[in-house]
């Protein structure tokens, strides 16, 4: 009786978290146009080019794009609706982000095409052992926490003050979704075996190392700053690691002996 108490008290308070969420998510709702100084437009230093940076840039825009849909696909399929709510707003939140750097990428010159490690990395994260959790765990803990690193990343080495306004906005929408993942997933794992636990943070390593493929694949990575970013990406995994670890995804002995 105690422990059906606890678990009814945790699911309770879960969902409170959520509800709060999605309220604050409802509240922080912004405007392009009003929040954003559009005329700056682009101002890149010297040692990055317009290219590199639309190329760069547009990588963010389709992970947008990508996450929206996997938005859509999720509320196709859950019927719980504080979960629904929060996924509306995040919805709403994609879209908005997808339109923002797209009107940035215009003045580089367009979007450039997503990057096929990228775009295979997307497409494992929408297939994984179990389903919408695995969904959910893939977009909103690892490709989201990415997301994050690398507009921390880009604020370093592509410090243009328009995409830096761009990236502060877009970050605080970010770090909301999340949030709204580990509240969620924790409760849910809970219930999950250890072995698949482990396969899942198997799966997910997969899916960001195919996610990162492509920048230690780019010979033409030559200076220092781009020497530096590289060195960075590739420590990422610690930072998804953690993450994973406190919403009760852990690898088996076996995987970090082979790692």
């Amino acid at each position: 009786m105690a422990t059906t108490a606890a678990t009814t008290g945790e699911t309770r308070d879960n969902h409170e978290r959520l509800r709060r969420l999605s309220a604050n998510a409802q509240s922080s709702q912004w405007n392009a146009d009003d929040a954003i100084e559009w005329e700056r437009g682009p101002r890149l230093p010297f040692w990055v080019s317009r290219d590199k940076a639309r190329r760069a840039v547009s990588q963010l825009y389709h992970g947008e794009i990508a996450t929206s849909r996997v938005c859509q696909s999720l509320l196709r399929d859950i019927d719980n609706d504080v979960i629904r709510e929060c996924l509306r707003f995040q919805l709403a939140d994609e879209l908005r982000h997808a339109s923002v750097y797209a009107r940035y990428l215009d003045r580089l010159g367009g979007v450039a095409p997503i990057d096929p490690h990228l775009q295979r990395a997307l497409s494992d994260a929408q297939d994984g052992p179990l389903g919408e959790i695995s969904t959910i765990l893939a977009f909103h803990i690892v490709v989201e926490g990415e997301v994050l690193r690398q507009q921390e990343m880009l604020a370093r080495l592509l410090p243009c003050p328009l995409l830096r306004q761009i990236n502060g906005l877009v970050a605080r929408d970010e770090a909301r979704h999340v949030a709204f993942g580990k509240i969620y997933l924790k409760s849910v794992l809970a219930g999950q075996p250890p072995d698949k636990r482990a396969e899942l943070y198997a799966w997910l390593h997969r899916i960001w190392s195919r996610a990162t493929a492509f920048a230690a694949n780019d010979r033409s990575r030559r200076n220092t700053l781009e020497r530096a970013a590289l060195s960075w990406l590739r420590g990422g995994w610690r930072h998804h690691d953690n993450a994973l670890r406190r919403i009760g995804v852990s690898p088996s002995d076996a995987w970090t002996a082979a790692a």
